[in-house]
């Protein structure tokens, strides 16, 4: 029996002592104080939405050197082989040549693949651009939510501290019957709101907190602590609106997008160009002058094929197709230059020019509709600011008017009532706390109104320093 006791002490002991090994592992796990510019940094590296627009860029490159692979050197080896027997003749003919050849200069039209994978290029880097102003708005909308919430912690605490002082005494008084039954519960409902709004509060600072973690990439089991308030920013309307302007990145595309109009129209004109091609050869070395018709762009190119391994084949055999080696020099030349093309051009012209000037037309509305979003939106935060400090001023009377009903009535006696006060009810009482809680919806309310408005116009500008 006593073996067993000893034997239960030590479970007992090394349950304790992995209970206290647990919550020292909870208790130190890493807190991490964060900083707007660093909450940021984090989640320009971190963030996967991020991420995967910059593996959009890389792949849109990537596709981009494989369209301008035709530029470099291209080299290569070609080799042949045949044998045949007739009788107890046995031939075998060998023939290898090294090919050698490089893009010299290009003239014409740019290729509808190398314009493709330009385009697919800049529009990812502008997606990629998008994706990293999105993310940080993101934090700084949480961060606005998260410092607001703890704020508003700190004062609801503050004042259900006051309220928890006011209930002892309301609960004495009433003891000592001195004031009404109502009154004590009108404070515990007082009491009952301020605690339910502290709840509803720290689960939303849990989410927010949350969503921050996720954003920036931290370790999902990490304590948080946002070290200071996103600071105000001190900004004109027409700053404003050049801001926005110059980091609109829709004008951005827009304009990339004329450029390559403008370039698209002026390339119609090489359709009168005359149709062209040549070559020259001297022994294994060809100057070449190719046209892609499709594409209408012509290509000089150099290619060098010498012979490195060749035994000679029998003149008479039926696999004799080619000269084996090349001497002396050759010079071929086409040309062919086009009168009337049924005014072929003139309409691809007409139709590149109207594409052109729509979209010069869209950036003129763009530039138009961002003067104007930047202009509704500083006009937004103005109002907001100013409704947050009236409803700042209402708070405080609903409070100072609660206040003094709640005085008038605990002094008020059963029999003896106070001059002035005689109309004074607990109903008064009632509907004044509930003004007083409705005011504090309000005010905080609009306290987070003005942080999104002000985040909204950084939005608007696309502003992210």
């Amino acid at each position: 029996m006593i073996k067993k006791i000893r034997i239960n002490k030590r479970l007992t002991a090394l349950t304790v002592w992995l209970l206290f090994s647990i919550v020292g592992v909870v208790s130190a796990q890493q807190l991490i104080s964060l900083q707007p510019a660093r909450a940021i940094e984090l989640a320009l590296q971190n963030n996967e939405t991020v991420r995967k627009a910059e593996k959009v860029v890389e792949r849109a490159k990537a596709n981009l050197r494989v369209s301008k692979a035709i530029y470099l050197p291209q080299v290569g080896v070609t080799s042949e082989y045949q044998r045949q027997k007739n009788g107890d003749i046995d031939e075998r003919d060998y023939l290898t040549r090294a090919q050698m050849s490089m893009l010299l200069v290009q003239f014409g039209e740019i290729p509808e693949a190398l314009d493709t994978a330009q385009e697919e290029v800049r529009k990812a880097e502008i997606d990629y651009e998008r994706a990293k102003k999105e993310s940080v708005h993101a934090v700084r909308n949480l961060w606005h939510n998260i410092i607001l919430t703890q704020e508003e912690i700190e004062q609801r605490r503050a004042i259900e501290v006051e309220l928890k002082e006011k209930l002892r005494g309301t609960i004495g008084k009433h003891e000592e019957k001195r004031i009404r039954f109502l009154s004590r519960l009108n404070t515990e409902l007082e009491l009952s709101e301020q605690q339910l709004a502290l709840n509803e509060l720290q689960r939303r600072f849990d989410v927010d907190t949350a969503e921050l973690i996720r954003l920036t990439g931290l370790d999902p089991l990490a304590q948080v602590a946002l070290s200071q308030s996103l600071p105000d920013d001190e900004i004109t309307l027409n700053d404003a609106v050049e801001f926005a302007l110059v980091n609109s990145l829709d004008l951005r595309d827009l304009r990339g997008d004329i450029v390559r109009q403008e370039r698209l129209v002026a390339e119609t004109l090489w359709n009168r160009f005359p149709e062209l091609s040549a070559e020259a050869r001297y022994k294994d070395l060809h100057l070449l002058l190719e046209q892609h018709q499709q594409n209408r762009t012509w290509d000089a190119k150099a290619l060098y094929d010498p012979v490195i391994l060749d035994r000679e084949r029998d003149v008479s055999s039926t696999f004799e197709t080619n000269p084996r080696t090349q001497d002396g020099w050759e010079v071929r030349f086409n040309l062919n230059i086009p009168l009337y093309d049924g005014k072929k051009t003139a309409n691809l012209r007409s139709v590149e020019l109207a594409e052109l000037e729509r979209i010069q037309l869209e950036y003129t509305e763009k530039t138009k509709l961002i003067r104007v979003a930047v202009r509704r939106d500083y006009r937004a935060v103005a109002n907001a600011k100013e409704r947050m400090e009236i409803e700042e001023k209402r708070l405080s009377i609903r409070q100072q008017q609660l206040r003094t009903i709640e005085r008038v009535l605990d002094e008020v006696t059963f029999d003896i009532p106070i001059p002035g006060y005689q109309g004074l009810t607990f109903n008064d009482a009632f509907q004044s706390q509930a003004q007083f809680t409705e005011a504090q919806r309000v005010f905080y309310q609009a306290r987070r109104n003005y942080a999104e408005a002000k985040e909204k116009l950084r939005e608007t500008m696309q502003w992210i320093e």
